[in-house]
C-alpha cells in the first residue's frame, strides 16, 4: 500500500530537485548544453550508486566493506565533482555590475 506513495513522492522530489538545479545554474549564469546536463546526470548517478551500494553493504552486516566502499568511491566522486564544476563554470557569463 505504501510503496506506490513512496515512489510518487520520490518522483516529485527528483523533479523538484532538477527544476531547482536548472534555476540554480541560471542564477549562477552557467550556460548548460545537453552535454553538460549529461555529465551532471552521470555524476549524480555515480553518487547515488556509491551511497546506495555502501549503505546496502552496511545494512547487510558488512560495515567495514560499506565504509571502505564509500570512502574509496567517495574520494573519486569528490575529485570528479570538482572537475565537473570546472567544466560547468568555463562557460560562465560575467555578471554586469
Amino acid at each position: 500500500m505504501l510503496q506506490p506513495i513512496f515512489w510518487m513522492l520520490m518522483g516529485i522530489l527528483v523533479a523538484t530537485f532538477f527544476d531547482g538545479l536548472r534555476y540554480w545554474f541560471q542564477d549562477l549564469r552557467v550556460r548548460m548544453t545537453w552535454r553538460k546536463w549529461a555529465l551532471v546526470l552521470i555524476w549524480l548517478f555515480l553518487l547515488a550508486f556509491t551511497l546506495g551500494a555502501g549503505f546496502t553493504l552496511i545494512g547487510e552486516n558488512e560495515p567495514k566493506a560499506g565504509l571502505r566502499f564509500m570512502l574509496f568511491f567517495g574520494v573519486i566522486i569528490l575529485i570528479t565533482g570538482s572537475g565537473l564544476w570546472k567544466i560547468l563554470a568555463q562557460g560562465r557569463e560575467k555578471r554586469k555590475q
